[in-house]
């Protein structure tokens, strides 16, 4: 129904936010991460998706499209309602979402409250056909060198979960470096740490 809201940030809660556009206060359920990213006061721009249920009339945001289109195609998966995607979306970010799906990591996926190792099996079972490595990295669509690529991206960012470093910050710094199928892991963690 609403394909996007511009408006000005009136308030925050634990899981949405308030954008008064025009004098009308919408409340959107959106990642952890938009929540902080944006000042209250503040013109914000979010992507919608709406739900529409019998008993209430459900807003979701997000800051990218990618985001917006990774959160439907969660949903489309049997067992996977909205708050569960938001739960994946808060936890991590889409690119680790997609990494997660193509790598076949279950064990990332699951480490979102409310998401079990089933449902966590059930996404990569019914998405992994559906999401592709060239969304999210700059590599040619390679199978070969998309595998190694992932391979790498995934093991440094294991690493630095396991250094303490945030989803949001782990997945910020892979960004930021080139990988290529020749990377050491080694440099690859060092110009990670750089960056953090």
């Amino acid at each position: 129904m609403y394909a996007f809201l511009r408006g000005i940030l009136a308030d925050t809660e634990e899981d949405a936010i308030i954008v008064d556009v025009s004098g009308v206060g919408y409340r959107v359920y959106v990642p952890t991460a938009l929540i902080y990213e944006t000042k209250i006061g503040s013109e914000i721009f979010v992507h919608t998706y709406t739900c529409v249920r019998e008993d209430a009339f459900i807003l979701y945001g997000f800051s990218s499209k990618e985001e917006l289109t990774l959160f439907k195609k969660l949903i489309t998966v049997s067992g996977v309602g909205p708050k569960v995607a938001l739960s994946l979306l808060s936890a991590m970010d889409h690119s680790s979402i997609i990494s997660a799906i193509i790598t076949q990591d279950s064990k990332l996926l699951s480490s979102a409250p409310g998401v079990g190792s089933k449902t966590a099996n059930r996404i990569i079972l019914e998405l992994k056909d559906k999401v592709d490595a060239t969304d999210i990295l700059n590599i040619p669509a390679n199978d070969s060198v998309n595998s190694k690529v992932l391979e790498l991206r995934q093991e440094a960012y294991e690493a630095l979960i396991g250094l303490g470093v945030s989803n949001i910050k782990a997945t910020q710094a892979l960004n930021e470096i080139e990988i290529n199928e020749d990377s050491k892991i080694e440099n690859i963690i060092k110009q990670l740490l750089a960056k953090i």
